[in-house]
């Protein structure tokens, strides 16, 4: 973990100098108060959108459908936040750094993705919702948009979610594809791979279907489990429509140069919100960090 930190701070100091501008500044999340090595605008009342005309937020959110999780089925896939507990403090942890700099900058839309697979992103976004949900006075939406290996529903322990394709073309209503966990954390699920994602990341139709649900809904955070950006071009296409993102590496596995390149991907398109170093084993066999590959 200490040579990544290093290498990460080397790089940014040797970027900032060839671009003429101060180390501190060199990164888009510059005082953020996420470092590489850490885990890491309430919203006005809304008017009720077309899909549900004269019914409020809180009727919307009571309409959706709502589906119970087993406990077994979560902590055999390492998701550990429906409740508080020691195994769940790590995201707890993520969950109020995250909170924090997102109201600091009234943030609202949270990408989360990775250099390359089995960093354990999608681990992280499903615990980071359900670490949001335990917050009452909070509304949080997931988003599975990793089209084409979509895993959101296998990690929560679900079956047979319906294609996102028809939520995103405009096709199919929110309230009809989303269920509800809880009172106030909603699942957008994609239970279909998607062949050619980027279309859809990249279309119109997507970007007012995500307005019409942020204006219907009213989530204080959209979370989206994109796919990892050095592997095709579906997170780039997306990540223009996100305040930010998180990056996941994991230690032993994430080569330095391929962090560095998703590093400065990610910055092209959005804010980085900060880096979470995944996995990291400290000498007493304790975990640095949050583990699982998914």
């Amino acid at each position: 973990m200490e040579k990544l930190q290093a290498a990460i701070e080397i790089a940014r100091r040797q970027r900032a100098a060839q671009e003429g501008r101060a180390p501190e500044t060199a990164h888009r999340a510059a005082g953020s108060g996420l470092d590489a090595t850490e885990l890491p605008p309430d919203t006005a009342p809304g008017h009720p959108g077309l899909d549900h005309p004269g019914v409020s937020i809180d009727g919307a959110w009571d309409a959706l459908r709502e589906v119970q999780l087993n406990r077994g089925a979560l902590i055999h896939s390492r998701i550990l936040s429906l409740s508080a507990s020691a195994e769940s403090a790590p995201f707890d942890v993520l969950r109020t750094k995250i909170l924090y700099q997102m109201r600091q900058n009234n943030w609202r839309r949270l990408a989360i993705t990775s250099p390359m697979p089995q960093c354990g992103k999608t681990i992280t976004s499903v615990n980071l919702a359900l670490a949001l949900s335990r917050q009452p006075e909070l509304r949080t939406i997931l988003f599975d948009f990793d089209l084409r290996s979509p895993t959101v529903t296998e990690k929560l322990g679900l079956k047979d979610a319906p294609s996102i394709t028809p939520l995103l073309s405009g096709k199919t209503r929110f309230q009809d594809h989303a269920v509800r966990v809880g009172p106030n954390l909603a699942l957008a699920l994609s239970g279909t791979p998607d062949s050619d994602p980027t279309r859809l990341l990249m279309a119109d139709s997507t970007r007012e279907v995500l307005a019409r649900i942020q204006t219907d809904y009213a989530p204080d955070i959209m979370i989206f489990d994109l796919p990892s950006i050095l592997i095709g071009d579906d997170a780039r296409a997306f990540l223009q429509h996100v305040d930010c993102a998180l990056i996941l590496a994991r230690a032993e596995q994430t080569r330095y140069g391929d962090f560095d390149s998703c590093e400065r991907e990610v910055g092209e398109y959005t804010n980085v919100l900060g880096v979470v170093l995944n996995g990291y084993r400290h000498a007493d066999g304790k975990f640095d960090a949050i583990e699982g590959t998914g």
